[in-house]
């Protein structure tokens, strides 16, 4: 009886250890296919209930309370499910292209564009070793990326070759306001599971932004009208809602081309100008592309002689990579305007970005 009674004994004990082997095997691959929640612990303490309200206001993310995995975005009409978080991601965009860089790292990137690795980027020396990718979808498909981030003009042929393959193509605007940016880098910091790099990333931009609109309140009577303009066959200037107007608003300059009508980015003829008569002129042109030529140009014509700009030499040969970028770099533009405006060497406790 007692020998039934042990072998009973380690019949069951035997069981137990099978079945809490199995229920670990089972827990542990639960969680990989789970991920645990992402809690933004980030700096500045941001709270998870803080988080939820931000990504709220990002139309495109179905359920802003949700940041574990899978998550599910909604773009042109067509739900994206992610369901972990992307190993291997690239841009067909140079705005994206920089967000990315500002919320990850090449351990997640697999390419850039082109213009990414050029002299007209902000990421130039991060993107060094980096492959670039093309309009040829089979440049993208052979890295084997889970998710590319493209711009609304990418055509539709490239779009569908990628679906086919099997990537998931990420198909954004992205937007000229401040607030727009950020937009832009929470939704594709919560398509890329780095949300908490985000908020570090947002955090900052907030206090730059501060200070700068700080600056402008304080030198409120003194700012000046402000106009951009380069050339390319005919004086160009840009308005409101253009990328430039939002650079220059927050310097706390006026837009001059906004306050005389022009939207977006737009020619003018001699006459114009002239009309309008700048304080300053903010040429946004880069050097390769005739910048230089451009601001001798100006000195050079007599006709414009009389615009105060010219004649109390207030033209600037300006970043074009903080101006025309469509990324929160634009920041740097405002900082760069600044510094013109109320003659700095530095906007103090302005931080940059990495």
């Amino acid at each position: 009886m007692k020998k039934i009674k042990k072998l009973i004994l380690i019949t069951f004990l035997s069981f137990s250890l099978i079945y809490v082997s199995c229920s670990a095997s089972v827990k542990e691959k639960f969680s990989e296919n789970l991920k645990p929640v992402e809690k933004e612990t980030t700096q500045g303490n941001q709270k998870e209930n803080d988080l939820s309200i931000l990504l709220a206001e990002i139309e495109e993310i179905v359920d802003p309370n949700n940041i574990s995995w899978p998550r599910v975005v909604k773009i042109n009409d067509k739900e994206i499910v992610i369901y972990d978080k992307p190993k291997r991601i690239t841009t067909f965009s140079l705005g994206h292209d920089e967000i990315l860089f500002g919320i990850s790292n090449k351990d997640q990137i697999v390419a850039t564009t082109s213009f990414a690795q050029k002299e007209g980027s902000n990421i130039k020396d991060k993107t060094k070793g980096l492959p670039t990718i093309s309009n040829d979808p089979e440049s993208i498909i052979v890295l084997d990326p889970d998710i590319v981030f493209t711009d609304p003009f990418a055509s539709m042929d490239l779009i569908n070759a990628l679906e086919d393959f099997g990537i998931k193509v990420v198909q954004t605007k992205l937007n000229n306001s401040i607030e727009g940016r950020k937009k832009d880098i929470l939704l594709m910091s919560y398509i890329t599971g780095n949300l908490s790099e985000a908020a570090k990333l947002t955090n900052l931009i907030d206090r730059n932004v501060e200070i700068l609109e700080n600056f402008a309140k304080e030198n409120k009577k003194s700012t000046k009208k402000v106009m951009t303009l380069s050339w390319w066959d005919a004086y160009w200037t840009s308005g409101k809602d253009s990328t430039e107007d939002s650079i220059i608003s927050l310097a706390g300059a006026i837009n001059l081309s906004t306050l005389n009508g022009i939207e977006s980015n737009a020619t003018i003829d001699k006459e114009l100008l002239i009309a309008m008569n700048p304080e300053i002129i903010l040429i946004t042109q880069s050097v390769d592309w005739g910048g230089d030529d451009f601001y001798n140009q100006l000195f050079n014509d007599d006709s414009l002689s009389n615009i105060d700009a010219i004649k109390n030499n207030e033209v600037y040969m300006v970043n074009p990579n903080w101006w025309s970028t469509l990324s929160y770099w634009n920041v740097k533009g405002s900082e760069e305007l600044a510094k013109i405006l109320w003659d700095l060497e530095v906007i103090p406790y302005f931080e940059d970005y990495k």
